[in-house]
């Protein structure tokens, strides 16, 4: 079969096509044949630090796809499960759930780790239903995800992102900021949801009423943040920690049933590329040339 492989660590070019042997469904595992593998932040970090991922190259990078199952024809999301880009794919069933037929394998693809990710944090935050929401980097897949899910949960959404993807935000229900907005610090905010932090951890709390909540699933920035403690004091503020890995395949398959009843919009696919394009998918996401999720095609 044909896959992208790492053999060392850098830029987008270390994303190579080869023919590599078939996987072997081992231990009870499903062999999958993909038909769309989507692209997460995840990937990137992967094929720049392997070694902080639990990489070891050479290896196939990607976590999220969807296709049919070799052994019954079956329509599936597989989620977690290291190696989607590639033609097949051998995963634990837990990482394998069903998906309707009118469910696109594009979209359903871009439903694992974005949408696991923004419902866990949004959870955890224990958002509720007229609280307000500010959603840092609104135009990338979590981002998305989290004004998505926001909206079902009944909460006033507002996002930031460069001013050309405003009119796309506002599509999706969320009133748009730009990143340096001065509104943002009056916009007494019940939960921010920051997978950037860096620098930009003080605009988020400071764009928190008192009592508010900062929620976070990583650092698409420096992970490193220096905070001034007398606003999260002085606020009585809480910054909590999440990740879709606390999400059950039981909760997944809820996420699937509320998409496919229309429920919640579901991923935003930002464009389809091929398999041997996966360098170019990387660079368009690292240069925030996109709105949502790329997918690649085998």
């Amino acid at each position: 079969m044909r896959a992208i492989v790492v053999h060392e660590a850098g830029g987008p070019e270390v994303l190579r096509l080869e023919e590599v042997g078939d996987p072997a469904a081992a231990n009870g595992q499903v062999l999958v044949r993909v038909e769309a593998a989507a692209v997460n932040h995840f990937d990137i970090n992967q094929r720049m630090a392997p070694e902080m991922t639990g990489a070891s190259p050479p290896f196939t990078p990607g976590v999220d796809a969807a296709g049919t199952r070799v052994d019954t024809g079956e329509r599936v999301l597989v989620t977690g499960a290291p190696g989607t880009y590639a033609e097949l794919i051998a995963a634990d069933p837990a990482n394998v759930r069903p998906i309707p037929d009118s469910l696109d394998f594009e979209r359903a693809a871009g439903l694992g780790v974005a949408y696991k990710t923004a419902w866990a944090s949004l959870a955890d935050a224990e958002l509720k239903a007229g609280e307000k929401l500010l959603v840092q980097a609104g135009s990338s897949g979590t981002g998305q995800a989290a004004i998505d899910i926001g909206r079902h949960l009944g909460s006033e959404v507002y996002a930031t992102a460069g001013a050309s993807k405003h009119d796309r935000l506002r599509e999706l229900g969320a009133e748009p900021f730009a990143y340096d907005d001065e509104r943002i610090a009056e916009l007494q905010a019940d939960v921010v949801f920051d997978p950037v932090l860096g620098k930009g951890i003080d605009q988020s709390l400071s764009a928190l009423a008192p009592g508010g909540r900062l929620v976070t699933c990583g650092a698409l920035d420096d992970p490193v943040c220096s905070i001034n403690m007398w606003t999260v004091v002085g606020k009585r503020l809480r910054i909590i920690g999440s990740g879709g890995a606390s999400v059950t395949p039981e909760q997944l398959d809820h996420l699937i049933e509320l998409v496919a009843k229309g429920e919640l919009r579901g991923p935003v696919v930002d464009r389809e590329l091929p398999l041997a394009q996966a360098a170019e998918a990387h660079r368009l996401i690292e240069e925030r040339q996109t709105f949502g999720k790329v997918v690649l095609k085998p």
